[in-house]
């Protein structure tokens, strides 16, 4: 008698809290990056109060400003590296010879028609794609188009700004007062599970702390493979390598969304460059070389360097990670990718700690349970 509402409130807690965590989706990502900035940033505050001056010590505050002040200058950093990505590609194409430009893509596009209207004979013996694109192009570039563009970039720009200005400010208080998000959840619980949440607190931060740590040595791994590749076997300029090979590092963050649009950039600047005169190789041999060294090297990351960083940081199956970031993505874009891995180690290791014995959580995350079973 007594069991049935018990179920029924908790089922109703249960969705009143999904509810209200997908309303409030972008302040729970706030918070979770946020929190993720703390981490990584409390241990060079806890370095910056350590240090004393006369036996005068630097504040809490302060220290927890200079971190972060240091984390701003170390992201924009790595968001520099594309600026000379831009400037290269502006060069390119500013010393584009036109005339060149239209013999060397002749007869690809030759061939390209020749093989559409081979394929589908229902089209026009006559059709030529050039002119597919270039009226798709002059549609595109309407009034409406413009406007629309204007306003969701200015959307975007506004976003972009709350949020940064949000992660900030709840950064720097998360830094300044230690153990606030544990001692904010411990209140809302009963003294009995306190120290089960400071537990799962503790485990949290040391397998957030692996995954990132893998994350940058990933990234730095791609950046160096792809340099290496366009260098030695595409014979690419070495500048422009390393741009697009860095670029392609940074971009690799991004779960799956990235190393795409990295290839792109790789394909279409090595494209600008070969048609500049800069290499001696047929177009399509080029690419084709360009595009491979990229795919060996998401190969190499996907079976290599990812099962590395899951299997030993988040104690994940590649499935799991890949649906998750597929939701992820659904609810909160871009940034919900990149919160998505953390935000699902956090609830694993809160079912560990609090759901052991359920079967669903020993079958979903029985590696995870193994070792922190065995601590």
């Amino acid at each position: 008698m007594n069991t049935l509402p018990k179920y029924i409130l908790i089922a109703a807690g249960v969705s009143i809290a999904a509810f209200l965590s997908w309303y409030f989706r972008d302040i729970i990502i706030y918070i979770v990056i946020s929190a993720i900035v703390a981490m990584i940033g409390r241990p060079i505050v806890s370095k910056l109060t350590n240090i004393k001056f006369k036996k005068i010590s630097i504040p809490r505050w302060a220290a927890s400003a200079l971190t972060l002040i240091l984390i701003i200058c170390i992201v924009l950093s790595l968001l520099l590296l594309l600026t000379p990505m831009v400037g290269e590609f502006s060069t390119l194409i500013n010393s584009l010879n036109i005339e060149n430009l239209g013999e060397n893509i002749k007869e690809p596009l030759s061939r390209l028609n020749e093989y559409i209207i081979n394929t589908f004979p229902s089209i026009d013996k006559n059709f030529k794609i050039e002119i597919l694109v270039l009226d798709y192009i002059k549609n595109f570039a309407s009034i409406d188009t413009f406007s629309n563009i204007v306003t969701s970039f200015t959307s975007i720009v506004t976003d972009f700004s709350i949020a940064i200005f949000s992660v900030i400010f709840i950064s720097f208080f998360l830094l300044m007062e230690k153990g606030l998000i544990t001692n904010t959840i411990t209140a809302f619980f009963s003294d009995s599970n306190e120290e089960k949440i400071r537990k799962t607190s503790a485990s949290i931060n040391k397998y957030l702390s692996s995954y990132f740590i893998g994350i940058c040595i990933e990234s730095l791994c791609i950046a160096l493979l792809n340099s290496l590749g366009l260098i030695f076997i595409a014979k690419m300029d070495t500048e422009l390598a390393i741009v697009i090979g860095f670029t392609s590092g940074v971009l690799n963050i991004i779960p799956y969304i990235g190393p795409l649009i990295g290839d792109i950039l790789a394909v279409v600047m090595g494209m600008v460059f070969h048609l500049n005169g800069g290499n001696t190789l047929p177009l399509t041999l080029y690419l084709t070389l360009i595009l491979s060294i990229f795919i060996i090297t998401q190969l190499i990351d996907n079976y290599v360097f990812q099962p590395i960083i899951y299997s030993n940081s988040v104690k994940a199956h590649p499935l799991e990670i890949f649906l998750i970031i597929l939701i992820a993505g659904q609810i909160g874009g871009v940034i919900g990718i990149l919160a998505a891995i953390p935000f699902y180690t956090i609830i694993r290791v809160i079912l560990v700690e609090f759901l052991p014995d359920k079967k669903f959580v020993k079958r979903l995350i029985g590696k995870l349970n193994n070792e922190q079973s065995d601590k």
